[in-house]
């Protein structure tokens, strides 16, 4: 083991256990996310890129330092809450009552250019989901650009009313190799073009928008992906120059997910966080990943699940109508803290050149 290979099977250590009352003992109206512990406030905007060579729209939504004002931005629109809450067993309207951090299209702050951060959804899901960890980077000086890839998304809802929501793209008769290729296809020939796409628009967009011009430092991008986007981001980060360092959230590095295809080399840094059943057959976590030797991370979360690499559990855990098996508001709060602790001290180590103490202590704990 590299000594930049940690095993952090009691990293709650990491982050501070004095938790904010954010989800209380008694029933509240609301659920206020974590609140971002950098130096910036925190802005939000959404566009629609259009890539006319392949007939695809896509919804980005970014997340930047900001000025402060006084909107704040809602969670996700009630079309995507509306299907999200089918999917996860919460009332229809639950995010009305969600509370996010971030100004809707509030001023970019000074003091960039800032690094860039793709954030990479999961299949069945949407960026929202991943507003805590969005939020969270672009309150320590991250430009973050969450594209929403139908149809691996659950739902795409276009500001002019139309909406693309979930299917299959594999053969759902086929036997789980036929499968895996497909899917690994779809990785290929779609999202990673996806990621380049965006690449070269907010490129585009950081020359000449009125906006954007000259805030964005397109020579420090990162990419973060939880489950078939940490498929993508380990994709994106071997195939894209442009991309310094990766973020695979729970997702396979195996191309299509086969196990008897060796795992995509890196060369580049890579931080792989996994739930423990991940990571329970120790042959399978020595193929998962393949990053630069020396750095290259890898972190088991006790006691979480796939799902808890997300606002998932967080949300499930206040609003779900029926009871979950994923642990206390707290312990869930906490690991998404410390989730997201890990991530901004990965990136600012390797997009900002800051100091890593979480990643970099010179210990082993194993749990027994």
């Amino acid at each position: 083991m590299s000594k930049s290979l940690l095993w952090a099977t009691f990293f709650f250590l990491l982050v501070p256990l004095m938790l904010t009352p954010l989800v209380a003992q008694n029933r509240q109206v609301t659920l206020q996310l974590p609140r971002p512990d950098g130096c910036h406030a925190v802005g939000t905007r959404l566009v629609v890129l259009r890539d006319a060579s392949r007939n695809r729209d896509l919804l980005v939504t970014f997340w930047y330092p900001s000025l402060r004002n006084s909107v704040i931005a809602p969670y996700m629109d009630k079309r995507t809450a509306t299907a999200l809450a089918a999917e996860w067993n919460l009332p229809p309207n639950f995010a009305d009552d969600v509370r996010t951090n971030a100004r809707l299209r509030a001023p970019i702050a000074g003091g960039g250019p800032f690094p860039l951060v793709l954030l990479e959804h999961g299949s069945g899901v949407v960026p929202a989901t991943y507003t805590i960890f969005a939020e969270g980077l672009a309150s320590h000086g991250f430009v973050v650009a969450a594209t929403n890839h139908p149809p691996d998304s659950l739902i795409a809802v276009f500001p002019d009313g139309r909406e693309v929501r979930s299917k299959p793209y594999w053969p759902e008769n086929a036997d789980r190799r036929t499968q895996g290729v497909a899917i690994g296809k779809f990785a290929e020939n779609v999202l990673f073009k996806d990621v380049r796409f965006v690449l070269d628009k907010i490129q585009e967009m950081n020359a000449g928008d009125n906006f954007w011009r000259g805030h964005i430092d397109t020579s420090k991008i990162g990419i973060v992906g939880h489950s078939m986007g940490g498929t993508t981001a380990a994709l994106a980060t071997k195939e894209e120059q442009r991309i310094l360092a990766g973020v695979n959230l729970d997702g396979s590095t195996f191309p299509g997910m086969n196990n008897d295809v060796r795992p995509m080399a890196l060369h580049k840094p890579l931080l792989f966080i996994a739930t423990e059943e991940h990571a329970s057959d120790p042959a399978t976590r020595a193929r998962e990943f393949s990053g630069s030797e020396s750095n290259t991370y890898y972190i088991v979360v006790p006691g979480s699940d796939h799902m808890s690499f997300s606002d998932a559990r967080l949300v499930q855990s206040r609003f779900a109508r029926e009871s979950q098996s994923n642990g206390s508001s707290q312990s869930v709060l906490l690991s998404v803290k410390a989730t997201r602790s890990l991530i901004e001290e990965f990136l600012g180590k390797y997009l900002k050149g800051d100091s890593a103490p979480g990643l970099d202590l010179p210990v082993r704990v194993d749990k027994k």
